[in-house]
């Protein structure tokens, strides 16, 4: 079948699951090819700048550069001519800069913060090459790029998929993560945005790490009524505003708290439960959002329930005992649940998941001392067996025995990944990792352990001959063998042949293992620095990014 042969659809299908290497290379074949592949880059073209940083040859404000370029480029004429009334003038607002795509049309999702921070690395650019004199009427090349994705971009409201928002603000500085002032965000008041009042008017999704001024909340609230999805990574300067926010939101369907400081957020928690009914997703901390407000109410549309107990000394252990007990027949449509907290908080645990038969995804972290707590943990793994039979997605903090994973392993024969999480603790991993692979369920597709391994390369072999006896085919490891060496490269590859090892996980590997095991070392000291303060992994991870990618 030659290249030509493929139909729009049917390269359309196959692209959306490459590679943005490989999407890169399918634009060179020919001119449908392109068209294709430039359709997927171009649905989210700084994410994708993003998550292809580690490949791509330019510097990420040259990345940010072209994208920004070609968007201008893309403008009609009459923004253009408007645009050089206010005396800016550069090369992209020639009439004849036109693309061969209609790039803008292909955009489906917008940030316009990102957007924004695109149009000052370009003004910099111009400011050096004096073709400006300086970056005053940036805001108003903004304002207008924005107007027009928001135009042009596919707003689509189906309520019965996950949501994902097609306009995004994140007024943040990551600099100010986890500190407590005023200093403002990245983001412009919106009263300084005259021109893009109804673009604002349409924004889905908010994220913000407070404290910036009350007064850029009370603002985007006379604009805003119709975000479906807010996320709050602070909140305690402002929290009325923000309270008021969140109940104001009319289609209002996610919210995500989490702080890095430790007070109890009143007013949001009371906004929380007036909106709960109608929340197909939550994330809280508990101590600061209380496990309260879930008392009376039915939470009949929540698919996402995710809590935190990142704050230990706010968190009541009554609550967390009343909560298991008394609020599982008000989950009757959930299907993730994540926790992670004190091991002593799970002892309702199993009365809890007793009740949640649709739950598909289940991640559970705990934080206190496996030796003072050895039956609690067992009596937990006893549970997620007995009553989680349907399970496709386990993460777990790991037990101290393999022999605890083997009672689940043995029962949830609908698992396809499993995910063992990094508790700096010692455990018969790297002894017993063998003998998971007689219980692995031939359903799983993916084994990750978020640490390093330090298993001999005859134990490697031995367990991956155990997966493929077991019938296992097509696995992903998501781990990383701390002295790997060619030995173990052979070993995988033998089981690559023989099918147990799926073949793409394994180049993608060998190719991004180096550079993952860096960043695991980097993120892992961040870690071991706030441990202490039993601050989660996944919160330690997230701040790192924030600052990686801004």
């Amino acid at each position: 079948m030659k290249e030509n042969d493929f139909t729009s659809e049917l390269l359309s299908e196959i692209f959306e699951n490459l590679q943005i290497p490989e999407l890169f290379k399918c634009i060179l074949v020919n001119k449908k090819w392109s068209a294709n592949a430039i359709r997927i880059l171009w649905k989210n073209p700084i994410e994708f700048i993003n998550l292809n940083l580690i490949n791509s040859k330019l510097s990420k404000d040259k990345s940010y550069l072209n994208i920004i370029s070609t968007m201008i480029k893309c403008l009609p004429f009459e923004i253009k001519i408007k645009i050089r009334t206010y005396g800016i003038n550069f090369d992209e607002l020639k009439e004849e800069s036109q693309p061969m795509f209609d790039y803008c049309s292909l955009i489906k999702k917008i940030s316009f913060d990102m957007i924004l921070n695109a149009i000052n690395i370009l003004f910099n650019s111009l400011v050096e090459k004096s073709i400006i004199k300086d970056q005053t009427c940036h805001y108003i090349v903004f304002q207008e790029i924005c107007n027009h994705l928001v135009d042009k971009c596919v707003i689509s409201n189906n309520r019965d998929k996950k949501i994902n928002p097609k306009f995004i603000l994140n007024a943040y500085n990551p600099k100010q993560i986890g500190s407590c002032n005023k200093r403002g965000s990245n983001f412009p008041l919106p009263s300084q945005l005259p021109q893009m009042k109804k673009s604002l008017s349409k924004l889905e999704k908010f994220n913000l790490n407070t404290c910036i001024q009350p007064r850029f909340i009370q603002e985007l609230d006379n604009i805003c009524k119709n975000i479906l999805s807010i996320g709050i990574y602070c909140g305690c300067c402002d929290e009325h505003y923000l309270a008021e926010f969140i109940k104001n939101q009319m289609n209002l369907r996610e919210i995500y708290v989490m702080s890095m400081n430790n007070f109890h957020l009143i007013k949001i928690s009371e906004a929380i439960k007036i909106k709960l009914e109608q929340l197909t997703s939550l994330t809280i901390s508990t101590g600061q959002i209380s496990l309260n407000i879930f008392n009376n109410k039915r939470c009949d549309q929540l698919i996402e329930l995710s809590i935190y107990n990142f704050c230990d000394q706010l968190a009541d252990i009554d609550e967390w005992n009343n909560f298991f007990r008394y609020n599982s027949i008000r989950f009757k449509n959930l299907k993730n649940l994540e926790i992670q907290c004190n091991i002593k908080n799970f002892k309702y645990m199993g009365i809890f998941l007793n009740e949640l038969s649709s739950l598909q995804k289940l991640e559970l972290a705990w934080s206190e001392d496996e030796e003072d707590n050895q039956d609690l943990i067992d009596e937990l793994f006893r549970n997620i067996a007995k009553y989680c039979s349907n399970l496709i997605q386990l993460e777990l903090s790991t037990p101290k025995f393999t022999q605890s994973l083997e009672i689940i392993l043995q029962l949830c024969k609908k698992l396809e990944y499993l995910n063992l999480l990094n508790t700096n603790k010692s455990n018969d991993l790297n002894e017993k990792i063998l003998l998971l692979g007689n219980y692995f369920p031939i359903s799983l597709k993916k084994f990750g352990v978020q640490f390093y391994l330090n298993i001999s390369k005859e134990k490697l072999e031995e367990f991956l001959n155990n997966c493929f006896m077991n019938g296992i085919r097509n696995l992903s490891l998501g781990f990383y063998i701390e002295e790997f060496s060619n030995d173990y490269e052979i070993i995988m590859m033998k089981y690559v042949k023989l099918g147990t090892l799926n073949n793409e996980f394994f180049k993608s590997w060998l190719e991004f293992m180096p550079f993952i095991l860096n960043e695991l070392k980097l993120t892992y000291n961040i870690w071991l620095h706030y441990r202490n303060r039993g601050v989660s992994i996944k919160i330690v991870v997230f701040v790192y990014l924030i600052n990686l990618l801004i």
